[in-house]
């Protein structure tokens, strides 16, 4: 596949929650059908989406502007449309635009336009990003109801809504015609509101089975391919949803009888409800395809995580290396990756007999040679 993006449609097959009640989370197994057929996609590429806002946020934000939906508004390659489909379907409502804050401030919210000032770039980057501290659109309009936006003044000031993109959980050889998915979806609580992942909760509650819509595959063979030589174990490390892309990989070394050693570190919150495609995991441990180390934070008095069980296996995964073992890890960029990163370069340090420098520059070494893939986020 040498194209960087594929285009084609897909239609929900089956839509699959996997956390058992009592869950703290909604994670979801999704399989689409590719249509048409022949399109391909490789373990390690992402699938692109173009989700839809919720309705329920739509309807607010035509209420905050005093809009009935059906005003048209310049849509993509600025024909109109109506104001709803294209908050609906075109526009971000999640962080507000400079330009959104500049009409506001202009029309009386003095707050708004201090924010724009320089000296004020950090406030400002908290308001439209900080965790649980970001306002959205909505947000902006409703404390705001004397800024009188109209229609066009909305849409003009927003940007487009961005395509999400997500680790595939699937090998094509394993599922002809169709790629997976393992999504959570996305909900917290701002200043008594409860904000929604865009992506997350389309795919979960307005993409319904039997519907089609457009995507796309992206490559990610550059930096996130599997070894090409089937022989060569690998050492892949996903908890929660980054488990995707590992599943995909195991998929793909059982439909082409590849002989390379397989291990798995997965964790998530609980066993008992959180332990995704466990059938499929423990049956591959059981017949020897599949070393798994599992690592469930919350079934015991004191938290333990992926790193704390690669900690406790470190002597094996330093032989695993030494015998040319590629190591992958995907999920959260900010905690999860740089933990296992400093793990890793203790594990070096530990059972490789390298100075702190040395085994930085040894891990160093695994990524400039490709041996150290990252799918973070």
């Amino acid at each position: 596949m040498a194209e960087l993006k594929q285009y084609f449609t897909g239609r929900q097959l089956l839509n699959q929650r996997l956390t058992g009640p009592g869950s703290e989370k909604d994670t979801r197994h999704y399989e689409i059908a590719i249509e048409p057929p022949g399109i391909e996609y490789l373990p390690g590429d992402a699938l692109g989406l173009h989700p839809h806002n919720h309705p329920a946020l739509v309807e607010r934000v035509l209420k905050a502007v005093n809009a009935t939906g059906d005003e048209m508004v310049p849509g993509p390659n600025a024909a109109p449309m109506p104001l709803a489909r294209a908050l609906t379907e075109i526009y971000s409502l999640a962080p507000p635009s400079r330009r959104l804050l500049e009409i506001m401030a202009s029309r009386g919210a003095a707050e708004l336009g201090a924010l724009l000032d320089k000296a004020n770039a950090e406030a400002f980057k908290r308001f439209v990003g900080g965790w649980n501290e970001a306002h959205d659109v909505l947000d902006v309009l409703e404390s705001h109801p004397e800024a009188c936006l109209t229609p066009f003044e909305l849409v003009e000031s927003q940007r487009k809504m961005l395509p999400r993109l997500y680790s595939i959980a699937s090998s094509l050889r394993a599922h002809p015609g169709q790629v997976h998915l393992l999504v959570v979806s996305v909900r917290y609580d701002i200043r008594q509101r409860e904000r929604l992942g865009v992506c997350s909760t389309w795919l979960a509650e307005h993409f319904p089975v039997g519907a089609s819509s457009e995507m796309y595959f992206q490559n990610q063979q550059k930096h996130f391919a599997m070894p090409a030589d089937p022989a060569t174990p690998m050492i892949m490390i996903g908890p929660g949803t980054g488990l995707a892309p590992f599943r995909a990989f195991l998929e793909e070394r059982r439909a082409t009888g590849a002989t390379g050693r397989n291990w798995l570190f997965f964790g998530e919150q609980r066993r008992a409800t959180d332990f995704f495609y466990e059938e499929q995991l423990t049956g591959g441990e059981r017949d020897g395809f599949l070393r798994l180390d599992l690592a469930f934070s919350r079934d015991q008095a004191h938290k333990i995580y992926v790193q704390h069980r690669m900690h406790e296996h470190g002597r094996d995964l330093w032989a695993w290396l030494e015998e040319g073992a590629e190591i992958f890890v995907c999920g959260d960029k900010e905690r999860m990756a740089a933990d296992v990163e400093r793990e890793l370069q203790a594990i070096v340090e530990t059972h490789g007999g390298r100075s702190a420098d040395a085994a930085k520059e040894y891990v160093e070494q695994l990524r400039k040679t490709k041996r150290y893939k990252r799918d973070v986020y």
